[in-house]
């Protein structure tokens, strides 16, 4: 799958989370990271290996970055980071928030 089908999957994922999901989701941290590691757990049952999982986390990094209003602190750093960010250190961010959430 290129980028630009990851992107239209991520962003199709992303419009199907209607109404109250998205916003509980994005509202609390801990939601967030419970949704991210299912979404990394179904990957890996998809048989992605650990690029193409943070290619995806990235991809849902940018979409959130341009379309989603940090909820609380903790997107709201996120956020500020992904906005200083060149495209590598948004691959090591996306990195490093998949092995967080991989290890709950």
């Amino acid at each position: 799958m290129n980028r630009d089908q990851e992107k239209i999957q991520i962003k199709n994922e992303m419009d199907a989370m209607h109404g109250t999901t998205k916003e509980e989701i994005l509202q609390d941290f801990e939601e967030f990271k419970d949704y991210l590691s299912k979404q990394v757990n179904r990957g890996k049952k998809l048989g992605l290996d650990d690029g193409k999982l943070v290619k995806s986390a990235a991809i849902l990094g940018d979409r959130l970055a341009k379309h989603e209003e940090p909820q609380n602190s903790e997107e709201m750093l996120l956020q500020e980071l992904w906005s200083v960010a060149d495209e590598d250190e948004k691959k090591h961010l996306a990195q490093l928030l998949v092995k967080l959430v991989d290890k709950q």
